[in-house]
């Protein structure tokens, strides 16, 4: 049976204690936690031990990030020149993002309290100077940016990892998409949190099983309205010469009303025994369909049907939803 695998991402020593019971959490839960202080990564002799690491996250289902209060090592690769280094978490995570794989972000309440007020100083700092000075759309950007790079100089952070943390805490914050952050205090406010999402995610495949996926559903949709086109094209048509004229009228507001959910798997049935009833009166077949319709036998058959209502039309019955005028 295959089992998921999860790429727990933190920093170790600070947040040893809780990287042991989310371990113990994980496996307790039937998944497969990957952690490399017990051996889970497959290390390549042909690379540095950290990129082994990041390739690891590719064979993984769920990725869980742990921000603690400390930044933890540098990435050994740093070969961007920018005041902040990456950490080797922060380059676990952008392999993350590259790969899309599923992510769970827990961040220290009181880390991302003070980043919070961070951020509160930073745009009130950044909100007073565009109010004094007139700025350009196209340089607001730019000079928002050098706006924080003097104001980081001054401002008091709690720690001296904070500066680093809160630039790791940006990256996070400026994610358009799988970018809930639960705050900890401590593994117990981590693991109620994991519990909830791994139940949502049961409960939504489960779901997913008895629910129609709305693109089959459009799909449906649109097949259903070429059906309709072609055969109110048909109905309005008048075929015989200017003494003797049949008219076939056919109504199928009922059945384009029925487009639900519920009856999707029933609507092509309704379908080929409406274009099978056609052919057929009550009391003897005037003909049969040895296969359900396709778009393309349908628009075919329509094309000779002028001539079955020329030539046969005067012997179709009153069958439901449909009338005929005799010739």
């Amino acid at each position: 049976m295959a089992t998921p695998r999860i790429f727990v991402s933190s920093t170790c020593y600070d947040l040893q204690e809780i990287r042991f019971q989310l371990r113990k959490f994980i496996e307790d839960f039937g998944l497969d936690p990957v952690m490399s202080e017990f051996g889970d990564i497959f290390y390549n002799f042909n690379k540095h031990v950290q990129e082994s690491c990041k390739d690891e996250i590719e064979k993984c289902q769920l990725f869980i990030l742990v921000i603690g209060n400390n930044y933890g090592s540098l990435y050994y690769d740093n070969t961007e020149t920018k005041d902040i280094p990456d950490s080797v978490t922060l380059q676990e995570f952008r392999k993350a993002l590259e790969t899309k794989v599923y992510k769970h972000i827990f961040i220290n309440k009181f880390v991302n309290y003070d980043y919070q007020n961070y951020k509160r100083a930073l745009e009130k700092k950044i909100l007073s100077h565009f109010k004094t000075n007139k700025v350009s759309d196209s340089e607001a950007e730019i000079v928002a940016t050098k706006i924080k790079t003097e104001f980081n100089k001054s401002y008091p952070f709690p720690q001296d990892s904070y500066k680093f943390i809160f630039y790791f805490l940006d990256i996070i914050n400026s994610l358009s998409s799988n970018n809930a952050v639960i705050t900890f205090e401590s593994f117990d406010d981590i693991k109620d949190s994991l519990r909830k999402q791994w139940s949502g995610f049961m409960y939504e495949a489960l779901i997913k099983q008895n629910n129609v996926s709305i693109d089959l559903i459009k799909d449906f949709s649109l097949k259903l309205d070429k059906i309709d086109a072609q055969i109110k094209s048909f109905v309005t048509s008048k075929v015989g010469d200017s003494k003797n004229k049949t008219k076939v009228s056919f109504d199928i507001t009922k059945l384009m009303n029925e487009l639900t959910a519920e009856d999707l798997e029933t609507l092509q049935e309704k379908i080929h025994q409406t274009l099978t009833n056609i052919l057929t009166s009550n009391s003897k077949a005037r003909g049969k369909f040895r296969e359900k319709f396709s778009d393309e036998k349908v628009e075919l058959w329509l094309k000779s049907l002028d001539n079955i209502v020329t030539n046969y039309g005067k012997f179709i019955h009153n069958y439901g939803t449909f009338s005929t005028y005799p010739a």
